[in-house]
């Protein structure tokens, strides 16, 4: 199953509430996913709103996923890390109200803390949340995004030991975020297996993969920009997902957010028309190359 969105409400639709992004992504844009972003600040979602996303969301088969504020930082101090775990809560508690599969939080920063230390912080403070998600019964999962900052915690490796410690947390697979702070590492069929057969020991079923072009320079992510202006090629990265018949959700994270989800699309239905030599393809539709 491959499932396509971008992270937040179209730049191109006239409304501008996640209930209205919603609905222009099945219908306009006819894609099957969106990650609702709470990234600047805490969203007010009345029961209403939330109540009509999940039947939305359920009845027309998109995937949602949501996205917890930048700012958490689960090594700060004290005030920091309750600070943090309050608002990663709020948004779990949204998340799970709409029915979203995950909800992707930044996990911190070094700061003047070695690696380990770092890591044991932030493992001890996951397993936190993860305690007050059971208590709650919060079903979505909490997914932690891989970073694309040498000053930022969340190398892949990072992300992949703490979901190993705490039971109950995915790693977000920002690609982007990987090519950059590897100074460029991602470029060919192996560059990408090598991302996979190192997620391997986790045992996923799926894949949420974050997709953008990023400005670098000397392992240290600037920006997201437009996927066609970076230099990190989707085209083995596809390949891969089709050789191996991957579940896979595609959250586009590039300034032109919907535009490059369309873009991910049209990838994908070209590498699917070239297997099966049709003029025509669906990326929902993988029967006939599998």
């Amino acid at each position: 199953m491959i499932r396509i969105g971008q992270a937040g409400i179209p730049l191109s639709c006239k409304g501008r509430t996640n209930k209205d992004g919603l609905i222009y992504t099945k219908q306009i844009l006819d894609l099957n996913a969106l990650e609702i972003q709470f990234v600047r600040g805490l969203y007010i979602m009345e029961d209403e709103e939330a109540q009509f996303i999940s039947n939305y969301s359920v009845e027309n088969d998109v995937e949602l996923h949501v996205h917890a504020p930048y700012y958490i930082n689960l090594a700060g101090t004290s005030d920091e890390i309750d600070m943090s775990i309050e608002k990663i809560m709020y948004s779990a508690r949204i998340a799970n109200k709409i029915g979203a599969k995950t909800v992707v939080i930044h996990p911190g920063y070094y700061g003047k803390e070695s690696e380990r230390k770092t890591m044991k912080k932030i493992v001890k403070n996951t397993k936190k949340i993860i305690g007050i998600f059971k208590k709650e019964k919060i079903k979505t999962k909490l997914g932690i995004e891989t970073m694309g900052k040498q000053k930022v915690f969340g190398s892949l490796e990072e992300i992949i030991e703490i979901c190993q410690n705490v039971k109950g947390v995915i790693p977000v697979i920002g690609l982007g975020h990987i090519h950059a702070r590897l100074n460029g590492a991602l470029k060919k069929r192996e560059d990408f297996e090598d991302v996979f057969e190192k997620l391997k020991p986790l045992r996923l079923k799926h894949f949420l993969l974050h997709i953008t072009g990023v400005m670098y320079e000397n392992g240290n992510e600037y920006y997201h920009i437009p996927i066609k202006k970076g230099d990190m090629p989707l085209a083995p990265l596809i390949e891969i997902i089709l050789d191996k018949n991957l579940d896979v959700t595609f959250i586009s994270e590039s300034p032109l957010l919907e535009h490059d989800a369309v873009y991910i699309r049209l990838q994908v239905e070209k590498a699917i028309m070239k297997r099966t030599g049709k003029e025509e393809a669906d990326y929902r539709d993988l029967s006939e190359i599998l």
